[in-house]
């Protein structure tokens, strides 16, 4: 049985003398007592494996910062942009996206279309349209401040058009950062976890969607392979299919559980097998629908 994302997390913070309420730890044996008594016990209460954060997609924040690891914490789509780097260069009809005119009435939408927001910061400093940061961070204030975060994100809006100007590109990823914490932070306050999620999500969607137009023009077996992670949409499905049950009822969270695990089988590679250009054109047809129904504007 798999050690529990818990468990790894608080092994890592033992590690590191981090252990809230005690001494830190001396050396690794405490550490191994944790996961052994934790692989005694069943993941969750039907004993089958529960999906958790892929570890590769926690930013360091998630590790240092006082919220940790937990039900609010979502992949960085810092770290999403991370895992694509090295890829094709992105075409210009997928660099700059059509952003809706209006904010969405109902906070699902508000979520999704923040995440895919912030994803679009990162699209553009890969892209190097830095005249797009503009109305990006002003959306971004927008949207933050519509969801109940606003006062955090102004604090990073203007940090954001600096760096644009100063071409500080590292900086500016780096804010992009802080303001995904710090959206969690102030979601972990209100106790909504599902709408940390849906923002991480919406993220990810559209790092995808960035990734696999890049893919689709200059397909190489090696660089596709960084798309092929079915563990993403697996985790994703795992949290739609537990929301709260009004979230639940509608016809969009299940629309994006069938095709998040539509795109699990479709990054699914056999022992062998390599990517090619039908597989990553099959992932290409699959996240746009997943676009369609997740960020368009619903009028």
């Amino acid at each position: 049985m798999k050690t529990s994302c818990i468990s790894v997390v608080l092994a890592s913070l033992c590690l590191n003398g981090m252990t809230y309420g005690q001494a830190p730890v001396k050396d690794k044996t405490e550490v191994e007592e944790i996961l052994v008594l934790d692989d005694a016990l069943p993941d969750d209460a039907t004993g089958e494996d529960v999906p958790c954060v892929p570890e590769r997609l926690l930013d360091d924040s998630h590790m240092n910062e006082e919220l940790g690891v937990n039900e609010f914490t979502a992949p960085s789509i810092k770290k999403i942009f991370e895992n694509l780097e090295g890829l094709p260069p992105i075409p210009d009809s997928s660099a700059v996206r059509v952003r809706p005119e209006r904010l969405p009435m109902d906070r699902c939408s508000l979520a999704l279309q923040l995440g895919c927001l912030m994803a679009d910061g990162f699209v553009i400093v890969q892209c190097g349209k830095m005249n797009e940061v503009k109305p990006i961070a002003l959306d971004l204030s927008k949207y933050a401040k519509a969801i109940g975060a606003g006062e955090r994100v102004n604090r990073h809006a203007a940090s954001l058009l600096q760096d644009a100007e100063e071409g500080n590109l590292t900086s500016f990823k780096e804010n992009l950062a802080l303001t995904q914490t710090d959206v969690e932070k102030e979601l972990a306050s209100l106790r909504d976890s599902d709408m940390a999620h849906l923002i991480g999500l919406g993220g990810w969607i559209r790092a995808l969607d960035a990734a696999t137009a890049a893919l689709e023009k200059k397909f190489t077996e090696e660089q596709s392979k960084v798309i092929f992670q079915p563990d993403v949409p697996e985790y994703f499905a795992y949290i739609l299919d537990g929301v709260e049950p009004e979230m639940k009822e509608r016809k969009d969270i299940a629309q994006m559980i069938t095709l998040l695990k539509e795109l699990e089988k479709a990054m699914t590679l056999q022992k062998g097998e390599a990517p090619s250009p039908a597989k990553v054109a099959a992932i290409r047809s699959i996240t746009l629908k997943l676009m369609k129904v997740a960020i368009e504007d619903k009028k």
